[in-house]
């Protein structure tokens, strides 16, 4: 049986969302990169539709998806639609439901190119190691999720402000220079491999909940 593991402090939680990471164990060390990023997604695809049937009270949910992409569930006419959000790095992948609404973006530790830093940074964070600004694009990348936009859009608007940190584990307030998005609140996770950020609508105190399984064996927690 896969524990969940409690990873905020004892607190009031008036919204609780659940978090599912997974890695894809590639069976043959041949198969071509492009196969492997079509498994990920198909894998990504599949894990959303059971995390929204363990946030609906019916079990009944459809995974859909706005005309810009974005994804929610359907449990039918007349039932309000549930919050998910889905994301994917190499062969990691990630989904988060909860109440109100999300975003989610897993991120492996990369380097950004001198260009690409100009383009994405604040002048603070340009000399930032790869740790740092790899969190800080997962939580970007979760906060435009949340209000369902993507790129092109100005990283540099984008303010985070971390409040407290838990070891590995950071939470605070995303907010918009601009006031072009609406303020949220992010957890962020950190491994020795990857990133994973989660944005939840509004400034509440949060307890998310965070399942970490491995895809060859569903029944065995993975420690990272």
């Amino acid at each position: 049986m896969i524990a969940p593991q409690l990873v905020a402090p004892v607190g009031e939680a008036p919204v609780s969302p659940r978090l599912y990471i997974r890695q894809y164990i590639d069976p043959s060390a041949r198969t071509p990169r492009l196969s492997q990023g079509s498994r990920v997604k198909q894998l990504c695809r599949i894990l959303a539709t059971e995390a929204l049937q363990h946030a609906s009270s019916t079990g009944h949910v459809r995974l859909c998806h706005t005309p810009s992409g974005q994804p929610f569930g359907f449990a039918g006419e007349n039932r309000p639609l549930l919050s998910v959000s889905a994301s994917h790095s190499q062969n990691w992948y990630a989904v988060a439901t909860a109440p109100v609404s999300l975003g989610i973006d897993i991120q492996i530790y990369r380097g950004f190119s001198e260009t690409c830093q100009q383009r994405v940074f604040n002048h603070g964070e340009l000399s930032a190691d790869i740790l740092t600004q790899s969190a800080l694009w997962s939580v970007r990348e979760a906060y435009l999720k949340l209000h369902g936009r993507g790129l092109p859009f100005d990283f540099r608007d984008i303010q985070v402000q971390p409040d407290t940190k838990f070891g590995a584990i950071s939470c605070g307030r995303v907010t918009s220079q601009s006031g072009a998005l609406t303020m949220a609140c992010f957890w962020l996770w950190q491994t020795l491999y990857f990133c994973c950020a989660v944005c939840i609508a509004g400034n509440a105190k949060i307890t998310p909940t965070l399942f970490l399984t491995d895809m060859e064996a569903q029944h065995d927690p993975l420690y990272l």
